[in-house]
């Protein structure tokens, strides 16, 4: 079982940074949610949407895994963002080895995007072994678990479409004046997929979806500049970086760039997807709208 959550930490990522432009920077300020405790802890709030209107700040909180949050921290997600639900998009042994804690009067949901049978039969193949990290991450690569276009496996799974199905519910019954906070391992793949739904339900362009995406390499650039090391110290060619580092905490246009492409080849946009897959009808994005946009 060691090993077996080594490999997983591995496969879905710790949280990665990344330098980024001066206009990054000033972005990664603005969205960030200010925790001491919680990687790559940011919001939706302010982005621009189609129609002039802009995302309401302090209302959809995306975050890294909130096992090792302070009690201060806590604090300021309950009395200053006015937490009331926690989308854990994880599977249920990460969530039962780093649980969330308990927070009072918070609704807790385990929205299982990937398939633990799945993860397991992987697993079973002989992923389990005491090799330096940089053996352990070809492995995985050749198993075919983390790849270019793993998030149109997210999505394209049943697994992910009533995970994604049972997150625009929350969304759809979240009371007024009160936030959601979602979040996977480290806050990036699945919860980047979650991202890029519910901004182009509330009508984000992909720029600004692409924009959100990355930043996670702007506020994890110190830890991807580390095992960038790590990986070429431990034999890995420079020009094979880019494919293992999906492995680890940097996130690639590529992934999302392929997901945007799946999306709009199979269902005209990411939202024909909504609608087809996730069964969310037109009325009820615009439910989403009148409860997530603000101005104009």
């Amino acid at each position: 079982m060691k090993y077996s959550l080594m490999i997983l930490s591995m496969i879905l990522g710790m949280c990665s940074f990344c330098c980024g432009s001066e206009a990054d920077i000033d972005l990664q300020k603005t969205q960030s949610l200010n925790l001491t405790s919680v990687g790559n802890a940011r919001e939706l709030g302010g982005y621009p949407v189609a129609d002039g209107r802009t995302v309401k700040h302090s209302v959809l909180l995306r975050t890294a895994a909130l096992n090792k949050i302070s009690s201060e921290d806590v604090e300021k997600l309950t009395e200053v963002y006015h937490l009331s639900v926690v989308a854990d998009l994880r599977m249920s042994l990460e969530a039962a080895s780093k649980p969330d804690p308990v927070i009072e009067g918070v609704k807790y949901v385990n929205l299982r995007v990937i398939s633990e049978d799945a993860f397991k039969k992987v697993l079973d193949k002989k992923l389990e072994f005491e090799g330096s990290a940089a053996q352990r991450a070809k492995l995985i690569v050749d198993s075919g678990l983390v790849s270019f276009d793993m998030y149109v496996k997210f999505l394209a799974e049943e697994s992910g479409k009533k995970a994604y199905r049972e997150f625009f519910e929350e969304l759809l019954n979240l009371q007024p004046e009160r936030s959601l906070l979602f979040h996977c391992s480290q806050g990036k793949d699945r919860t980047g997929c979650a991202a890029m739904l519910i901004l182009s339900a509330l009508g984000a362009s992909e720029e600004t979806i692409l924009k959100d995406f990355l930043l996670t390499n702007v506020f994890n650039a110190d830890l991807i500049a580390e095992q960038r090391k790590m990986l070429l110290s431990n034999g890995i060619k420079e020009s094979e970086l880019e494919r293992y580092m999906i492995i680890l905490d940097e996130v690639n246009p590529k992934t999302m760039n392929v997901l945007l492409s799946w999306l709009k080849e199979n269902y005209g946009s990411p939202v024909g997807y909504i609608i087809k897959e996730l069964g969310i009808t037109e009325d009820e994005i615009e439910t989403l709208k009148s409860k997530f946009l603000e101005g104009k």
